[in-house]
């Protein structure tokens, strides 16, 4: 993986680069989804089976660069979720990760995949070398997954670094975190991530990357799950920007349509953020387009109200991947936000 593609994961890469002296038996990787998590961690995983590693990673012309090139070196196990498999087909090729993961793919860690590393981990090495195990995404295992992972990690084989990648880093286990040593992938600098998205065609790079949060990668996020369509994103703008004055009719009317609940909620997340930004005579973060309006709306309103809201949201992200009624579930949630647009008391 060639680093220099993204410019700001160089820092946290040196990091790692001094940890491959003297390897851990755990380390996990973690930031934001579309900063380069899972890129930086499939980067050092490769550099730790490199036979001639240089700075900045893998050498990528040793006969062990070549294996884990084509997908078949004997000691790298990749243990992702049915999702991140299609996202990432190739994950070590220098190449974006376009490919669409099909609607109702799980991003759900299988506990088979995670059961399946006894036996990987009870051999020794096929090659003489470093054996290694990448977990993406971390965050996405229920209890059964997390025990049967905490006992590799309490009992690490001799020669073993296992690799986990991260988008939340406050939804794995403390006794899993307590045992890795942990590295973080920072927010990429403004005008880099601009840049980035300028050289990729992107014409608005600077509304753009506030629409994603400062998350620059995302623009390769195809994932059904994790991205609304922007048609889907100017209908909930639409009834949202409508405050209180938003009718069930009107919710009922626009939501009669199938929207991914995880990227509805972490839409609704970046727009209740803007309106609490706005309400306290701060510029918006994310729909900096819409920014009069948002100002607009937010003169006068009590903050407390979206602020409860605001935390119902960032609760309802922790289960927005369980099985639920989506739709009368976002029609239920748009009309309690339009409930929590209240003005202040006289």
């Amino acid at each position: 993986m060639g680093l220099d593609v993204y410019p700001w994961l160089k820092a946290p890469a040196l990091m790692l680069e001094k940890l491959r002296q003297k390897l851990p038996s755990a380390v996990l990787i973690y930031g934001q989804r579309g900063c380069g998590v899972y890129e930086l961690a499939a980067s050092f995983a490769r550099s730790i089976l490199c036979e001639h590693p240089v700075q900045g990673g893998a050498c990528g012309q040793c006969a062990s660069c070549k294996l884990t090139e084509a997908g078949t070196h004997p000691d790298l196990r990749l243990v992702l979720s049915p999702a991140e498999e299609v996202a990432h087909p190739q994950p070590w090729a220098v190449t974006k990760t376009t490919s669409e993961s099909k609607k109702g793919l799980s991003r759900q860690i299988p506990i088979e995949k995670i059961r399946s590393l006894g036996e990987f981990l009870s051999t020794t090495s096929h090659r003489g070398g470093n054996r290694v195990v990448l977990i993406y995404p971390a965050n996405m295992m229920l209890a059964d997954q997390s025990s049967a992972l905490l006992k590799n990690l309490e009992e690490p084989p001799a020669g073993t670094t296992i690799v986990l990648a991260t988008d939340d880093l406050d939804a794995m286990l403390p006794t899993i975190r307590s045992r890795c040593q942990l590295v973080r992938v920072p927010f990429p600098p403004k005008a880099q991530a601009q840049q980035f998205l300028r050289e990729n065609g992107v014409k608005d790079p600077e509304s753009t990357l506030a629409s994603f949060g400062g998350m620059p990668l995302l623009l390769f996020e195809k994932d059904v799950k994790l991205r609304l369509s922007e048609d889907v994103e100017a209908i909930l703008l639409d009834l949202l920007l409508k405050g209180n004055q938003l009718t069930h009719f009107q919710v009922f009317d626009a939501l009669n349509i199938e929207i991914p609940l995880p990227a509805f909620i972490a839409y609704i997340q970046r727009f209740v953020c803007d309106l609490i930004y706005a309400t306290q005579g701060l510029a918006v973060r994310y729909n900096v387009k819409k920014q009069s309006e948002i100002i607009s709306l937010a003169q006068n309103l009590d903050v407390k109200p979206l602020l409860a809201y605001w935390s119902e949201a960032e609760k309802m992200a922790r289960m927005a991947d369980h099985p639920l009624n989506a739709k009368l579930t976002i029609q239920t949630f748009i009309l309690k936000y339009s409930a929590s647009v209240v003005k202040k008391s006289a």
